[in-house]
């Protein structure tokens, strides 16, 4: 751990290896807990490189415009009223969220489905791709 925090008060940690699940709607470390515990300990972020399936940004970009356009409406119409009551105006603030999260909900959703021919089929791409894989001793 000291090795760690030393590499983050030199700028030098490696980042944080971060998997995407659209299934869980969440990102799980698939490596660096321990970076991630070191970069804490010294009271700052460690850095992440997150993978996650291709967005295309324009399509997020415009339902964002989208509800942050119909947010604002809303805002605007309930501004300068001293009838309005702070929760009202939380209550539009976390429907905005929310409708922000649906907004992106579908956008990069992972899938997966069965290999055709089984492990078999995984086995001989996997050698295609990787010559020498597996080794001689785990064949």
């Amino acid at each position: 751990m000291r090795a760690w925090r030393r590499q983050v008060r030199e700028g030098a940690l490696p980042p944080v290896l971060l998997w995407w699940v659209s299934g869980l709607q969440t990102l799980l470390v698939l490596d660096g807990h321990d970076r991630i515990v070191a970069a804490l300990a010294e009271g700052t972020r460690p850095p992440v490189l997150v993978l996650a399936p291709p967005v295309d940004p324009a399509l997020a970009a415009a339902g964002e415009r989208r509800e942050l356009r119909a947010y604002s409406e809303r805002m605007a119409a309930l501004a300068g009223r001293s009838d309005v009551a702070p929760a009202r105006l939380a209550a539009a603030s976390q429907q905005f969220a929310a409708a922000l999260r649906q907004a992106t909900r579908g956008l990069g959703r992972n899938r997966a489905w069965p290999l055709h021919g089984g492990v078999g089929a995984w086995e001989r791409l996997a050698a295609d791709l990787a010559p020498g894989w597996p080794p001689a001793e785990q064949r």
